[in-house]
């Protein structure tokens, strides 16, 4: 019977399930990933995910069932795996005796090997005793002789010798080969017990109810990702359009790789205010009684000292074992098991942590009836949840800051020489917020007089009342400016959400805006960008060259495009083409449906404008001569292409600033855009194929004889 309890309580737990993610959500600084999974049921059953690693927000997590029912869902967190001291100290004893007696035998291995050398170089050497000569003097003397006496002897020795070393030599080699068998054995043990620890995550166990197959949904928000906007813009000058290729450069470090998901990315801003806002009531009346308060010197006081940074932390036994343990093993520090967030990353996560764990107090003390900001205000701040009191006091503009302050209630207290003490309490202040509390102190010089003598003027019962009304009373303004806003602050629980300009939420100007994939992609964690395509379109475009003839010969091409997409897109950076030429990069704007904007496409080097000018001096009147100068300008375009060609030609005349100076544009030739204000003309030609065209313009300048004239820009 116990068996049988057993076996029907293993079937209420289902083994760790594969949930691959599916789809995923990229916004600007954090994504919403989704898993699917598959599982058969059987009744009430419980079902192990897989361990979600990373920045994972645990209230983001939501699981949904098709063909089940979710009636429980455990997230709990998954620590990394202690380190086994014991075994961790028994490994390294014994891998530090096998490097010892490794090297001791080796050394012998060495010696016999060296003594095995030097016996086989022995050989047999001539004699050095004399040998006897022919008579004679001269006679020739004769090869030494040899002595084989004692060979037998020596050879004995050698072979003996030979065989004793070569036998320790073998018996040397084995125990080297069993010690490093031996070796290598524990110092797979090592690599594996002390290799990179497990990642800490979080554990997902949801109980589902049901029978037969059922698929569950896990989703759940991260942080550590992000995307861009990228476009490319292609012109083809045969048919008059450009082919807008627009793409997401995505990147991620949540610690988990997206293989095969469906990806979209989104320009909107995930909602962090959770609070709804609640109107305060306004209440108009007499002001307070004055009660005489002491209050504290403003000079005594100074600001506390910052606190001191945290002592470095020494490594753990834990870590110092398991760095001793990679050592032995060959290996210096153990692989890194996910990659880490960039450094600009990491530091404004800190940034943003640090931020949150403290609330801050702002605002301005100004004089109730002058509305001037009042300095030196000693501002006591109190609450329960605070050690003591904080001080601060106002500086010239009458403006204090309370930093490092813990969420709570908070009375706050002002005080000052001259002005009545003010107090207000019921401040709530949460986590990480910045609330501004202004107020307006009373001097001490308003008084307030009430004197009651005497029976009343009026009947008792009359519910009448009259008001003296004098000429200033009735000169002042209906509406007076307020310096301190009443009720028209943001509630505490709302926040500025802070955005890098170069964010796609930033780009999109506030429209929140979703591009899916046109295909399903894979993103590795820390592997770079991807480039994601999102869609490509072809637009009408309008070209033409841009000619400033009289600054530079160069045709400048430009688009004047409209967009005739029906979503607005965000603004990006854009590489700019010229049929499969590269022509540059431009930076583009928010495009709304229908609105014009232009690019600059670079140079047109086909088309060069020819200037000329022309010009006749002479005299004009009877008594004070004036010379009277006339110059004619000619502009001349060529259209080597076998297609119209639309130019815009930019030129411009001189202005005149003394009055004994007078400049006057005759005409133009054909008729330009003219702007008396700044001088400048614009023609707008279409030059035939293969042809030319040209266009003039006449202006003179009238001077008194003998002048010099200059220009100044």
């Amino acid at each position: 019977m116990p068996v049988l309890g057993l076996s029907a309580l293993s079937a209420l737990w289902l083994a760790a399930v594969d949930a691959p993610v599916t789809s995923v959500t990229v916004y600007s600084d954090r994504a919403r990933v989704v898993r699917t999974a598959r599982v058969s049921l059987s009744g009430s059953q419980r079902v192990e995910l897989p361990l979600l690693y990373g920045s994972v927000d645990p209230s983001s997590i939501r699981v949904e069932a098709q063909g089940a029912e979710v009636t429980r869902v455990d997230i709990r967190s998954a620590q990394p795996d202690v380190l086994p001291a014991t075994d961790a100290r028994r490994l390294v004893t014994e891998l530090e005796r096998l490097d010892d007696q490794l090297t001791q035998v080796r050394s012998e291995r060495e010696a016999y090997t060296a003594q095995l050398t030097a016996l086989g170089q022995v050989r047999p050497v001539a004699s050095e005793e004399d040998v006897p000569t022919a008579p004679g003097k001269n006679a020739p003397q004769g090869p030494s002789r040899l002595d084989a006496s004692g060979w037998r002897a020596a050879t004995d020795f050698v072979v003996e010798a030979t065989a004793r070393l070569q036998a320790k030599l073998r018996d040397v080699s084995q125990r080297e080969e069993a010690l490093e068998r031996d070796l290598s054995q524990r110092v797979q043990e090592a690599r594996k017990l002390g290799g990179a620890p497990s990642r800490s995550g979080l554990e997902v166990v949801p109980t589902l109810s049901g029978q037969g197959p059922a698929t569950l949904t896990l989703t759940y928000v991260t942080t550590g990702a992000r995307w861009y906007p990228a476009y490319e813009l292609r012109l083809e000058p045969e048919s008059n359009r450009v082919q807008v290729a627009f793409a997401g450069r995505v990147s991620q470090e949540t610690g988990e790789d997206w293989e095969d998901a469906a990806l979209t990315l989104s320009t909107a801003i995930p909602a962090s205010a959770t609070t709804v806002p609640e109107l305060a009531t306004w209440k108009i009346g007499q002001r307070e009684r004055f009660i005489p308060m002491p209050a504290p010197v403003a000079d005594s006081w100074r600001s506390p000292p910052p606190a001191p940074p945290p002592p470095l932390r020494e490594p753990s036994e834990d870590a110092r074992l398991r760095d001793r343990l990679l050592a032995l093993a060959g290996r210096s520090t153990p692989a890194p098991s996910a990659q880490k967030p960039p450094p600009a990353q990491t530091s404004q996560m800190e940034g943003s942590r640090q931020t949150e764990g403290s609330s801050i107090i702002i605002g301005t003390v100004v004089n109730a009836e002058t509305k001037n900001p009042v300095s030196d205000v000693v501002v006591t701040a109190t609450s329960p949840s605070l050690q003591g009191e904080q001080v601060v006091v106002t500086d010239v503009s009458g403006q204090y800051r309370i930093p490092q302050l813990p969420p709570g209630t908070y009375t706050l207290q002002y005080d000052k020489e001259s002005f009545r003490p003010f107090r207000r309490s019921e401040i709530q202040l949460r986590l990480g917020r910045t609330l501004r509390v202004n107020t307006e102190l009373l001097p001490e010089t308003a008084v307030e007089e009430v004197l009651i003598s005497g029976g009343p003027t009026v009947d008792v019962g009359s519910t009448s009342a009259g008001v003296s009304v004098n000429q200033e009373f009735a000169g002042r303004r209906a509406v007076s400016e307020v310096a301190v806003p009443v009720g028209l602050e943001p509630p505490t629980g709302w926040r500025r959400p802070e955005l890098d300009p170069n964010l796609p939420a930033s780009l999109a100007g506030g429209y929140a805006l979703t591009f899916p994939a046109q295909r399903r992609e894979t993103v590795r964690s820390g592997k770079g960008e991807r480039r994601v395509p999102l869609f490509t379109e072809t637009w009408p475009v309008q070209v033409e060259r841009k000619l400033y003839p009289a600054l530079t010969p160069n045709a400048f091409l430009v688009a004047e495009l409209r967009s005739p997409s029906r979503q607005v897109m965000p603004g990006g950076d854009a590489q700019l083409f010229v049929g499969a030429d590269p022509a540059g990069q431009a930076r583009l704007s928010l495009v709304s449906p229908g609105e014009p904007f232009t690019l600059p496409l670079g140079i047109d080097a086909a088309v060069r404008p020819v200037r000329n000018v022309k010009l006749v001096t002479s005299e004009k009147g009877f008594i004070g001569k004036d010379e009277l100068t006339e110059y004619l300008v000619t502009i001349e375009v060529a259209n080597p292409y076998p297609f119209a060609l639309p130019v815009r030609i930019h030129d411009q005349w001189p202005l005149s600033r003394s009055e004994d100076v007078e400049v006057k544009l005759v005409r133009t030739e054909p008729f330009a855009e003219q702007d008396p204000d700044e001088g400048t003309l614009v023609w707008r030609l279409s030059v035939p194929p293969s042809q030319k065209q040209g266009v003039s313009f006449l202006y003179t300048v009238r001077h008194p004889k003998g002048w010099r004239l200059e220009q100044s820009q």
